[in-house]
């Protein structure tokens, strides 16, 4: 999903001109730093024999992701 809109947001940015430009490069980057921050999680998950710490602060780096989804949400409130 990530990945998906990252690929969409790039093509519209690159279609795009000026401000609207801007903010569809912005969303772009917001996708693709969502892809790797995922995608590491997953890999360390799969590799890795964990800890209860290392579970711990799994759980806390996926809740902050979660919590920056929901700010990318209200940003897209906002600018409707």
């Amino acid at each position: 999903m990530c990945y998906k809109n990252y690929k969409k947001w790039k093509e519209l940015a690159l279609s795009l001109k000026g401000v609207e430009s801007q903010k569809a490069m912005e969303r772009a980057f917001f996708w693709l730093e969502m892809h790797s921050a995922f995608f590491v999680i997953g890999a360390i998950e799969k590799t890795r024999k964990m800890s209860k710490e290392d579970v711990v602060k799994l759980i806390q780096l996926k809740s902050k992701l979660v919590e920056r989804l929901a700010e990318y949400a209200k940003t897209l409130i906002e600018d409707f």
